[in-house]
C-alpha cells in the first residue's frame, strides 16, 4: 500500500487479492479525464454536511478536491516554441504597460 496515495490506499485497503486491487483501480480510473472531472465537480456540489461534524464534511470535500487536483496536472513545457515565446513576450509588455498606470 506504500506505493499509492493515502486516499487510494483507503479505498483498496480491504480488497482480498492483488488482482482484485488492479481490477478495482482499473474500473476507478478508466473514465476519461473529462468524464471524471465532470463527476468530481458534480460531487463537490452534492456533498452536504447532513448534521455531521465540520471535520467530517471537510474531509469528504477535501478528498474530492484532491482527486480533482490529481487530474489537473499541467504538462511540463520542455521546448519553447515560437508561439510560447510570443505569448511570454506579450505578458511582459502587458506587465510594463500596467506599471505605467
Amino acid at each position: 500500500m506504500g506505493s499509492v496515495s493515502e486516499s487510494i490506499a483507503k479505498s483498496i485497503m480491504f480488497v482480498g487479492t492483488a488482482s482484485e486491487i488492479w481490477l478495482q483501480l482499473e474500473r476507478r480510473f478508466s473514465l476519461s479525464d473529462g468524464s471524471r472531472k465532470y463527476k468530481l465537480n458534480k460531487d463537490t456540489y452534492e456533498i452536504k454536511q447532513y448534521g455531521g461534524s465540520i471535520g467530517e464534511y471537510y474531509a469528504k470535500i477535501k478528498y474530492v478536491w484532491e482527486e480533482l487536483d490529481s487530474i489537473n496536472v499541467l504538462p511540463v513545457v520542455s521546448v519553447i516554441t515560437p508561439e510560447i515565446f510570443v505569448f511570454l513576450a506579450s505578458l511582459n509588455k502587458q506587465k510594463e504597460e500596467q506599471r505605467l498606470f
